[in-house]
């Protein structure tokens, strides 16, 4: 058998695999700075994200605890000094879920102390946050339409007790009751009487 002989030249060119790996190398090298940069990128979302989520998290739980302070105070019948409270949780705390509840309470503890004007406007920004909780929905508007009946501003209290129309709301016999007082004060007896009739019996609630 005859012996295949190569060529110096030959011998000296690299083989097809190793032409590939070369080119290949020489490639990933052009694009390594993009790649890295890419990754780094996206190292740095993954690290805000989880910095911030660590942030809200740690802004809710002093939330909660001045919340819980607030309530406290009301219990104890410091009733200002709930006010105070939840007042500084909406300054510091604003963009917490549980700022929106403090303007429900804010609004509730101004109606007991007869501060009817200061009671709609807490209660009326609680409403603009559009709740979706249906009992602090209509707890708000039972609220500011007795506000407003206790100011004889009858349309306005018209208003917000009509928003109470479910059968099922532990607000509705009492926004229906007040709403009769409010045709019986604008002269409209008819309406009262129609809505005194509709109005279920709240035995047994």
């Amino acid at each position: 058998m005859s012996k295949i002989k190569y060529t110096t030249k030959e011998l000296k060119r690299p083989d097809r695999f190793r032409e590939f790996l070369a080119e290949s190398l020489e490639g990933l090298s052009e694009h390594f700075n993009k790649i890295l940069i890419g990754i780094g990128v996206i190292v740095v979302g993954l690290l805000g994200i989880c910095f911030s989520s660590s942030q809200q998290e740690e802004k809710d739980l002093l939330a909660n605890e001045q919340f819980q302070k607030a309530i406290k105070s009301y219990d104890d019948g410091e009733m200002k000094n709930s006010l105070s409270q939840l007042q500084t949780l909406r300054e510091e705390h604003p963009k917490t879920d549980v700022s929106v509840l403090a303007l429900y309470q804010m609004g509730m503890i101004n109606y007991k102390l007869e501060n009817y004007d200061e009671a709609i406007n807490y209660l009326g920004i609680f409403l603009d946050e559009d709740p979706k909780d249906d009992i602090f929905r209509d707890g708000a508007n039972v609220v500011v339409g007795l506000s407003y009946f206790k100011l004889e501003k009858w349309n306005k209290s018209i208003e917000h007790l009509s928003e109470v129309d479910g059968g099922e709301s532990p607000y509705y016999i009492q926004a229906r009751r007040h709403l009769s007082l409010v045709y019986e004060k604008t002269g409209e007896p008819e309406k009262a009487e129609k809505i005194r009739k509709e109005t279920p019996s709240n035995s047994g609630r």
